[in-house]
């Protein structure tokens, strides 16, 4: 069987479909498809250790309103270029288990508002592109070379509506992006001293509602894209 996209859920979560069983995906594995979505399910979580095992080659998966606290396990051979983690139960960025995403060129975890921790590192990434960790409760320091190890095709940086983020300057393996959001997020470090002398090549910065105080002449130096 072939298909573009195939959705398993409720797109309504105020009766959450509940009666989620540990195998129901593995009929999954005689499918061929670019798109799955798996939406509104509750209190699945303990039956999703095997959830990329028959996906694995989907090239982009949504994951909506599940409950999910953790990634599950992902095989080696996984082609999935786009994945979306929206509304679950995160506590810290999984971005561990999401490295091993080795194809994977868009990644967005929006809108967990139990997302508060940033202290695993994206690692490994050669291909992603784009990451939007926007809409969650993030509070971390040392933004954001340390957070991101051999990832240098990463052109788009979406932190905004957050909580609270220390920009140390350090965009050293992040210097090739073009797109940096910071957006309605408490920002420590810029108009303080110039935190973006390495991103020559960014073109948009937004720094709006970020409580950023200009007492620095060279706030933006090295913005010379802009």
């Amino acid at each position: 069987l072939q298909v573009s996209r195939l959705t398993v859920g409720d797109f309504s979560d105020r009766e959450r479909l509940q009666d989620f069983e540990r195998g129901l995906l593995d009929g999954l594995c005689q499918v061929q498809m670019e798109e799955f979505v798996f939406i509104c399910f509750k209190d699945c979580e303990d039956d999703l250790d095997t959830l990329f095992s028959c996906i694995g080659n989907v090239s982009t998966i949504r994951l909506v309103g599940l409950g999910l606290e953790e990634i599950s396990q992902v095989p080696a051979w996984s082609k999935v270029k786009q994945l979306e983690c929206k509304k679950c139960s995160f506590e810290d960025v999984p971005a561990l288990k999401v490295s091993l995403f080795k194809e994977l060129r868009v990644l967005r975890i929006t809108k967990n508002k139990r997302l508060k921790n940033f202290k695993q590192q994206f690692e490994g990434l050669s291909k992603l592109e784009v990451i939007d960790l926007s809409e969650n409760s993030l509070t971390f320091r040392g933004c954001c070379s340390s957070r991101f190890r051999n990832c240098p095709n990463l052109k788009h940086l979406n932190l905004s509506f957050n909580s609270n983020i220390g920009l140390t300057g350090d965009f050293t393996n992040v210097k090739n992006l073009l797109y940096l959001d910071l957006q309605h997020t408490t920002l420590f470090g810029p108009g303080s001293y110039p935190v973006f002398l390495s991103l020559q090549r960014l073109i948009y910065l937004d720094i709006s509602h970020t409580k950023t105080e200009v007492k620095s002449q060279c706030t933006f130096c090295g913005l010379n894209s802009l």
